[in-house]
């Protein structure tokens, strides 16, 4: 079945590379530049560009595992089986570290030609990419195929950065065998703050506990949002909002007040709260269905979701999205977008949505998502998630207000300061 399904996937990039071959011979604009016309050189990477000569391209996007990696790496030999004349080097950077990386490689003018671009970092490094509308027009591309909030989340001052390939909002992760384990019922959908206290009370023993807490806003905004809170107005963040304190405070909580979580280290990284829940030591944590590849190949116990709990009746949660993008200097853009094309089209995306990577944007691939995944109560939770989701917008310099709550947070979490006095450190140092 592997080897059919593989050789269907290459009968169909191979049909989408005669289409753009058909609409898209010579230059396109948009993007600046022509395939060859930089004088011989790659993105970067030795070679020539046009007259059926090898190009090498650069893609740079994170990962933080090697089943993520081998992913990309065989949309990357899609893309060659495609378009013979094009190799793509995939450039893996783990997530927490990937977005500064991508900020120092552009002021060394060192950036790849493709590059992965999250919704909530284009008023950060959305600068660093082309338009990618004319690609579109001359190539009879229609982006109405992708999720049209995934869609709206990559576009800046009306130009569209980059094209969607997962997107979700963020669901609760469950371990299951701790929940049958303690004789507890499975979480559902439109479950309340005070059922899930009630939970996480009960996982909390020897050693493990029923939270992983998560100094991210991307984590713990939800709870700020179901209470009313408002985090950003006018382009600036107003972190000081009674909602927003609220909403971090009601997070630290489960640390401070009911000792259902563990506090972070004093490094304060994301990832920490995803290990814990791996490593069986906490029974829930708050993710994007884009993770699934990950819970499903490197744990030992049995995977559910579910939506954040409600609070006074309202669940609101964020959500995030990523796609692929030309940048700016990237010096053969015509075959960057056959490139994208490829790992973006139709055959990656039911690819990727086999490989459970993330939910996919190509709307026409989603249902066999569901049906990969295999996950007890994922399309439930995903559904009844999008009915209330926030879009999750972010003013400029949202990377670093980010990672500053990350920071301070700790400080919450150990006690040092309040919830109220980190967001108003922030605040002030976000300026």
């Amino acid at each position: 079945m592997r080897i059919a399904r593989r050789h269907a996937g290459i009968v169909l990039a191979g049909a989408v590379a005669l289409t753009l071959a058909a609409c898209g011979s010579g230059s396109t604009g948009g993007g600046g530049g022509t395939a060859g016309s930089d004088g011989g050189s790659t993105d970067g990477a030795g070679g020539s560009a046009g007259g059926g000569e090898k190009v090498t391209l650069r893609w740079a996007m994170s990962a933080d595992s090697q089943a993520e990696v081998d992913v990309w790496n065989h949309l990357a030999d899609m893309v060659t089986e495609a378009y013979p004349e094009i190799e793509v080097t995939f450039e893996s950077t783990p997530y927490r570290e990937y977005y500064n990386k991508l900020t120092a490689q552009a002021a060394s003018n060192d950036l790849a030609c493709i590059a992965g671009l999250q919704a909530q970092r284009v008023s950060d490094v959305g600068s660093l990419f082309v338009d990618l509308a004319p690609y579109f027009e001359q190539t009879g591309f229609d982006i109405a195929d992708y999720s049209e909030s995934i869609v709206e989340g990559l576009t800046s001052d009306g130009a569209q950065l980059a094209v969607p390939y997962d997107f979700g909002p963020f669901v609760v992760y469950v371990n299951k065998d701790l929940f049958d384990a303690a004789g507890l019922e499975q979480p559902q959908p439109g479950w309340t703050f005070e059922e899930f206290i009630a939970a996480a009370e009960a996982l909390t023993k020897d050693g493990t506990y029923g939270w992983a807490v998560n100094g991210s806003p991307d984590a713990w905004l939800g709870w700020a949002l179901s209470v009313g809170g408002v985090y950003m107005a006018d382009g600036e963040p107003t972190l000081t909002d009674p909602g927003v304190v609220d909403g971090f405070g009601r997070e630290v909580s489960l640390v401070t007040e009911y000792g259902v979580a563990q506090a972070p280290d004093a490094s304060g990284q994301a990832g920490g709260a995803s290990d814990l829940w791996r490593n069986g030591r906490a029974a829930m944590y708050i993710d994007g269905p884009w993770q699934l590849i990950n819970a499903r190949t490197t744990v030992d116990f049995e995977v559910g979701l579910t939506t954040l709990p409600s609070v006074d009746g309202t669940s609101i949660t964020t959500m995030s999205g990523t796609g692929f993008g030309i940048t700016s200097s990237c010096k053969n853009p015509d075959e960057a977008w056959k490139a994208i094309s490829v790992i973006i089209g139709p055959e990656a995306q039911q690819y990727i949505a086999d490989a459970g990577r993330g939910f996919p944007a190509y709307t026409a691939a989603q249902e066999s998502w569901y049906e990969t995944a295999g996950v007890d109560g994922a399309r439930e939770a995903i559904e009844t998630a999008l009915e209330t989701v926030d879009p999750y917008p972010t003013p400029a310099g949202w990377q670093q207000v980010s990672a500053l709550l990350v920071q301070y947070s700790t400080e919450a979490f150990s006690g040092a300061r309040t919830p109220a006095q980190v967001l108003e450190l922030v605040q002030q140092q976000a300026g």
